[in-house]
């Protein structure tokens, strides 16, 4: 797991600027801020409605499924709608919509009308008055600003853990696997351990090998599907406050 260290040679960096660490936390301050800010929240079909008819209903999608909102692989990565499409005036089962300041909604919409348990096909009046509110023309109501973002954060860093200094407390392999730590917190961690600026110390060696004692790519590995599993459970815990303060589809 060690073996990546060795590009510590000519090709690598002997000093990174110590500035770069102000500018990825502070890239890191303002990804979290337009995440939460553009992140989905669940609304109401009347509310959808509403926006609509008021005009405040910048772009919309029909999508099947939303559930992969909540399942994305990596922190960096963006939402991925399922499209259902419209037709002859029929929404799919979820709406996703944007307003004005690149804040997104979802509502379930029910299609078709429901009398005694059964299904009569044709759609109800209030999807048909959403439709015709909407009008045919769909876009793109997701925004792609906190994903790339993202991406430019990880390559960043990603750039200066392999080509600066050998990080002192864990090897390049450890850091690389804690930088999939859901909402980009295993970057934090990094920048608050390590200091790729500079020439680290080099660690104790291990009174066994001889050889400098780091945390290796395979405790990496461990700590981050363990430390997704605890972020997972908080964030489960968290969705029990109010839909503005913590989104039900967060990145």
């Amino acid at each position: 797991m060690t073996a990546v260290d060795a590009l510590r040679g000519a090709g690598a960096w002997p000093r990174v600027r110590p500035w770069l660490r102000s500018v990825i936390l502070g890239l890191w301050v303002v990804w979290a801020a337009a995440a939460w800010w553009t992140a989905p929240r669940q609304s109401t079909f009347s509310q959808a409605i509403a926006d609509a008819e008021a005009g405040r209903t910048v772009a919309h999608q029909s999508v099947e499924s939303f559930g992969d909102a909540n399942r994305a692989a990596l922190w960096f990565t963006s939402i991925r709608l399922t499209s259902g499409g419209q037709e002859e005036g029929v929404l799919s089962d979820i709406l996703v919509w944007r307003t004005g300041f690149g804040r997104v909604h979802y509502a379930q919409v029910q299609r078709l009308e429901v009398e005694n348990g059964g299904v009569i096909g044709r759609p109800s009046a209030e999807v048909e008055r959403l439709a015709a509110a909407l009008g045919p023309e769909e876009g793109t109501p997701t925004v792609p600003f906190a994903p790339v973002l993202a991406t430019v954060i990880a390559l960043v860093s990603l750039a200066i853990l392999v080509q600066g200094p050998a990080p002192g407390l864990g090897t390049r392999w450890f850091w690389f696997f804690l930088g999939g730590l859901p909402f980009g917190l295993g970057v934090l961690l990094w920048l608050r351990a390590e200091r790729p600026w500079t020439e680290p110390e080099p660690p104790a060696p291990d009174k066994k090998t001889g050889q400098p004692k780091r945390y290796t790519g395979l405790t990496g590995l461990g700590l981050m599907i363990l430390t997704g599993i605890v972020i997972s459970i908080l964030v489960a815990l968290l969705r029990s406050l109010p839909e503005w303060l913590v989104p039900s589809a967060l990145p």
